[in-house]
């Protein structure tokens, strides 16, 4: 008798299973990029199609009084502003010969298999929509626009403008647009053509987790594991790599432009309007089985306020130039764009 759907999927075993092998496979949650916001939580439960979050402006202006016996302080006003995130509703089923080919070479816990390439799948769906944010935010990759929200964050991204290699210059250049606040860049991602690139010219620093640790790497020091195993792709001028093939390009062949963003910790917030949600069905008529899943949940570039009334916004909404305005101050923003080209086009 053949194993069917039901016989693999139980959902309310499943779905704690696909909840933390989402979160231990997330690049970018695990680097730190993306962060888990509490407040989006809240804000998103309560329901509707948007989530506000309000915020002081960062910096106060002005210079100190001179105290006198004969005046008075003269009150600055503290402004205030919100961010606005756009809750996005996403789902997919998958048939019972999807389900059967997951399952193949595990044949001790099935479920835990499709469990892992289910969430491979949903992460590489929400770093999509994370593209789109920032190509929304930025503009396009080699005819930046002006009006674009981030447009003052871009390297080598205007027309006319001549993409080079992945460099040390892209990594000063992007802290120096932060000014004070460039130190914060903890990581970068980029194509993998750009990372084979670096590492034919050796460029990339495997750093030792007793290093990051704090403590010296010694050949008998027992297991010595890399800082990030999972993926291990090191590091370049001292920001955490994450690879991805997902990431923004244009042209083709030898003519082929990259984006690389670089990243603060936490510059990225996420939250849950509602729990991963795993259902099964069978039509018996067809002989066919089946899984959905479906995800209520906010990606959102911090600084930035998604600025049009369009709910559950496409990808396609998303990396409109218009759908976005800036709310920080460019340098509290933490994400910087270049536009590079590879050697191994």
């Amino acid at each position: 008798m053949a194993t069917v759907r039901s016989d693999l999927i139980i959902p309310e075993v499943f779905t704690p299973y696909l909840i933390e092998a989402t979160t231990q496979t997330d690049s970018f949650l695990q680097s730190g990029v993306v962060q888990p916001l509490a407040e989006l939580n809240l804000s998103a439960e309560r329901g509707g199609d948007f989530v506000r979050i309000p915020f002081y402006k960062a910096n106060l202006s002005g210079d100190f009084e001179v105290l006198t016996d004969s005046s008075s302080l003269t009150p600055s006003k503290i402004t205030a502003d919100q961010q606005i995130a756009a809750v996005l509703h996403r789902g997919k089923a998958f048939s019972s010969r999807d389900l059967a080919s997951l399952a193949i070479g595990s044949s001790t816990d099935p479920m835990a298999a499709i469990a892992q390439k289910t969430a491979a799948y949903i992460n590489n769906q929400k770093q999509k929509d994370l593209y789109s944010c920032l190509t929304g935010a930025f503009g396009s990759i080699n005819n930046n626009s002006s009006s674009s929200a981030l447009f003052g964050l871009t390297i080598d991204s205007e027309s006319g403008d001549t993409p080079t290699a992945l460099s040390p210059r892209h990594v000063a250049k992007a802290q120096s647009l932060l000014g004070d606040q460039g130190s914060k860049l903890t990581s970068i991602a980029m194509h993998s053509k750009c990372y084979y690139d670096l590492m034919e010219r050796r460029a990339v620093d495997f750093v030792l987790a007793t290093d990051v640790n704090g403590g010296g790497a010694t050949a008998s020091g027992g297991s010595i594991q890399n800082a990030f195993a999972n993926p291990n792709f090191g590091q370049f001028m001292g920001l955490n790599i994450i690879v991805s093939d997902d990431i923004p390009t244009t042209g083709s062949g030898s003519s082929t432009e990259y984006s690389v963003f670089m990243f603060s910790q936490g510059s990225v917030v996420t939250g849950e309007q509602a729990p991963v949600r795993t259902q099964t069905d069978r039509d018996i008529l067809a002989l066919e089985e089946a899984m959905a899943i479906d995800l209520h949940y906010i990606y959102h570039p911090v600084g930035l306020k998604y600025a049009v009334s369009t709910v559950n916004p496409t990808r396609s909404v998303l990396e409109t130039v218009g759908s976005w305005s800036k709310v920080y101050e460019t340098k509290n923003i933490g994400i910087v764009r270049a536009t590079v080209v590879s050697n191994n086009d």
